[in-house]
């Protein structure tokens, strides 16, 4: 996404989705999918129950759904107490999964709602469900009162006496907390939630700017991968279109990986394939071509794709994950295909096009991770993966979307749309990516706040497995760097990205955080396999500094470091993390928790953490090390185990030479010893 569609999206979502920023949002409902029985629920002048396979109907989600019968009134049903659980004048996402034992009939959603004594009822969602399937009846409440609430409840009832059911139901907003200078908090380390592919961003343009900058600042690759800790680089296909791009593309994956000292998972998404498979012969616009019998041409579509993935393989740049066709639905005056959810005579459709994708595809020795369908945002996209057929399904890895019809500047007005966008994809366990989002710069610390609360929804609320910022690197003055041929500038939207990225890894876990404040929004992760842990806390209050108390459950730390940006300082260490100590968050900041359960270098050494270069095993790559090198240079004898004390960084080849010096020197004057607060934290 470029140009003029770009701020066009901003001003029109910023007028229709301008919401009110508000605390914690989470869901507020006990036992939403009926997974723990009856349990937080009451018969509401009826019976109520919960099945289980083989009883049927099957629950739409994990091992159970609830059942409301012997209904005598239309308004008997399943009922949960949310009194003192929602906020005045906030409004809420309802959803649910219903149905029933009649052919057809509609369910509602219902809040009652007693006010200084006097009843009401409103609806919060409403559809008609059959007995044949799960449907997905969605809609919005808000909670207002003139006087003292006494009641409220939330609950299912239809407009007939059959049984009605109800799985994974949703009220989805702000929860109350204590707005003040003070407050508590916990991270329970034992409840997770989605696993993490990881964050990144895309180098699709300007990446003349990077290779030429780097020339005079040989350290652009550190800041724009080391420091800030990405593991996924988003790139544009352009066999066949433009080859300088492939090639410039493997200078900077080489520099990430020079950098990370790993390779970087690359996302290779196609804008339009090469202008001979268009309809009208340009890269700009139409979609695809058809052949002389008037077919589509969606087997060459997926030819090209294959000899795409061989060309950059032989470019030196691998494909970790493949999108592929970046936001289908849409054409602009820059590099388009359009791809509908159903093939008419006038354009190719999505679905046939990836079933010949994964045909082509699944018979090669091996494929990258297939993403479908990067829809240009949340409403859109639920029709492109609704399209694609079980068949394609099977060889879909995840879901990847957009965010398009929000806005960078009012971030809570995306928590609707991203609990709808769930609900409707997120059920059959792939995980969902969001691959493409920014606002253009200049960029000022609120634009960084924004982000970090855009990804604390994101992240809590969708449950994406991958957050992507739009530009990695672009002209100034946008993108996480602004680089130009001989200067960079890093923005404050890097910042934030930084806060969620630096510390966590693909594989990692989200876990359990809340806090007491409503000014709070916290969010966490944790190495499944390691003791290493990381939380961010965003202090949204524009007006209240905070003190938090935080409790961690199922972890305990040896050692930890505090990480704050506000509008005065960057990513600055402010200390290490103690539970009895009340950790201070000023108004309009980010503050990151590094966790790791290693108290020494010795435990470092002894987790396989070590760094390669640090060959006296100190936890320090210095003179001494350097000292081990000189008296093994070029020894011939090296053997295994002890490979000139490690010096020979290739054991097969014997001997001290400038190749295993060439292995050395990046890692010069790098440390990872966790009692030492200078160090970069790399024992993970």
């Amino acid at each position: 996404m470029n140009g003029s569609r770009f701020y066009a999206c901003v001003f029109f979502s910023l007028i229709l989705l301008l919401g009110t920023s508000y605390g914690d949002v989470a869901n507020i409902l006990v036992n939403p999918g009926f997974e723990s029985g009856t349990t937080g629920w009451a018969a509401r002048s009826c019976s109520i129950t919960t099945i289980t396979p083989p009883t049927t109907p099957a629950p739409h989600s994990g091992s159970r759904c609830a059942r409301a019968y012997s209904r005598t009134a239309t308004w008997n049903g399943i009922q949960q107490n949310v009194l003192s659980k929602m906020v005045i004048g906030q409004t809420y996402q309802v959803s649910g999964w219903v149905r029933t034992a009649s052919p057809s009939t509609t369910i509602n959603l219902t809040f009652e709602k007693t006010d200084s004594g006097v009843t009401s009822w409103s609806q919060g969602a409403h559809g008609t469900a059959n007995n044949s399937g799960w449907t997905y009846i969605s809609g919005s409440y808000t909670l207002t009162a003139n006087g003292t609430l006494t009641a409220l409840n939330f609950y299912a009832e239809s407009l007939d006496l059959n049984d009605v059911y109800l799985d994974d139901a949703n009220v989805y907003g702000a929860v109350p907390g204590v707005a003040g200078p003070n407050a508590t908090g916990l991270v329970n380390f034992n409840v997770t939630h989605q696993t993490l592919e990881g964050f990144g961003a895309a180098g699709a343009w300007y990446q003349n700017n990077v290779i030429a900058c780097s020339s005079s600042h040989p350290e652009i690759y550190n800041i724009l991968f080391r420091d800030l800790g990405i593991d996924i680089y988003r790139i544009r296909n352009t066999y066949g279109i433009d080859s300088s791009y492939i090639s410039d593309t493997n200078i900077i994956v080489k520099g990430a990986k020079n950098a990370l000292g790993h390779p970087i998972r690359v996302m290779n998404t196609s804008w339009s394939p090469q202008a001979s498979l268009k309809s009208n012969g340009n890269t700009v616009g139409g979609t695809l071509a058809k052949d002389g019998s008037g077919n589509y041409r969606y087997a060459d579509f997926a030819q090209w794709w294959a000899d795409s993935l061989t060309a950059w393989s032989n470019a030196g740049v691998d494909t970790y994950y493949l999108n592929m066709q970046n936001e289908p639905s849409w054409t602009a005056s820059w590099d388009t295909c359009y791809l509908g959810t159903t093939q008419t005579d006038a354009n190719a459709g999505y679905e046939p096009a990836f079933a010949a994708l994964c045909t082509k595809l699944n018979s090669l020795p091996s494929r990258p991770l297939l993403l479908a369908p990067e829809g240009q945002d949340t409403t859109l996209t639920p029709s492109y993966v609704n399209s694609l057929t079980v068949a394609d399904k099977a060889n879909v890895y995840g879901y990847s979307h957009h965010l398009y019809n929000g806005s960078a500047d009012s971030p809570d007005g995306l928590i609707s749309p991203m609990a709808t966008l769930k609900a409707a994809i997120g059920g059959d366990g792939k995980p969902l990516l969001q691959t493409e989002f920014s606002k253009g710069g200049p960029f000022v610390w609120t634009d960084a706040m924004n982000l970090a609360i855009l990804m604390h929804n994101a992240l809590t609320v969708e449950e994406v497995s991958a957050y992507l910022y739009w530009e990695l690197f672009w002209a100034s003055p946008s993108g996480l760097v602004s680089v130009s041929n001989t200067s960079y500038t890093i923005n404050p939207v890097y910042y934030a990205m930084m806060h969620y990225s630096r510390f966590t890894d693909p594989g990692w876990q989200r876990v359990d955080a809340n806090s007491t404040s409503s000014d709070l929004r916290i969010s966490a992760y944790k190495n499944p396999d390691e003791p290493n842990a990381a939380i961010v806390i965003i202090n949204t209050s524009t007006t209240t500094d905070m003190n938090l108390t935080l409790a961690l459950n199922g972890f305990t730390p040896q050692n930890s470091g505090i990480y704050q940006s506000t509008s005065n300082a960057y990513f600055a260490y402010i200390g290490t993390f103690s539970t009895s100590t009340k950790m201070f968050l000023p108004k309009q900041s980010i503050t990151t928790i590094h966790l790791a359960g290693f108290a020494d270098c010795a435990a470092v050494q002894a987790g396989d953490y070590g760094l390669p270069s640090d060959l006296n095993g100190d936890c320090y790559v210095d003179l001494l090390d350097l000292k081990i090198m000189a008296d093994n240079w070029l020894h011939t004898d090296c053997t295994t185990p002890g490979n000139c004390q490690n010096a020979d960084f290739a054991p097969t080849d014997g001997k001290v030479d400038f190749l295993d010096f060439s292995d050395f020197g990046p890692e010069w004057r790098q440390c990872n010893n966790p009692l030492d607060a200078n160090c970069t934290p790399n024992w993970e």
